[in-house]
Parts: C-alpha cells; structure tokens; sequence
C-alpha cells in the first residue's frame, strides 16, 4: 500500500512539471489537464513543486511565471485564480 502512495505521489509529480512546460510552451488548456490529474492523484505533489520553486526564485532572483494563475489556498489545495481576483489584486497594489 505505501508503494502505491509513492507511486502516486511521483506520477502527480511528473503531471506537475508536465503542466509547468505545457504553461511555458503557452498550451494551458494542457497544464490545467495536467494539474487536474495531479491533484486528483496527490495534491501535496503540487505543493512540493510550488515550494522547490519559490526556493529556486529565491535563490535565483526569478519569477515563477509557468506557475502565474495558479494559487495554493489556506485549505491546502490548488484554485486557479479568476481574471478578477487578479484584476483586484492589482488594483490594490
């Protein structure tokens, strides 16, 4: 059972950095296929990559644009923010 839990988690993985290239090749009718596959299979995958990658921008000085859209909410899981939220959010900025 725990093998099938890792399974998982590593599937949810690679579906996570398969959306990130999706978003970077510009198919984000792809990635968010890809993300939905990925959270359905283990969502703490796309926290782990969230989080190597704020790591990484830290360290490199980087935007996370492949992961623009993308919010990890208080609950612990994936929404996808509407074009008004962000629209907001500039605003107030």
């Amino acid at each position: 059972m725990a093998d099938s839990k890792q399974d998982k988690h590593e599937k949810a993985l690679d579906l996570t950095e398969a959306a990130l290239e999706a978003l970077d090749s510009g198919d984000e009718a792809k990635a968010d296929k890809l993300i939905d596959q990925a959270k359905k299979l283990d969502p703490s995958a796309l926290q782990e990559v969230v989080a190597d990658l704020a790591e990484a921008e830290k360290a490199d000085g980087h935007d996370l644009q492949a992961m623009d859209g993308i919010d990890l909410e208080d609950d612990g899981e994936f929404e996808e923010e509407d074009d008004e939220d962000e629209e907001a959010q500039e605003r107030a900025r």
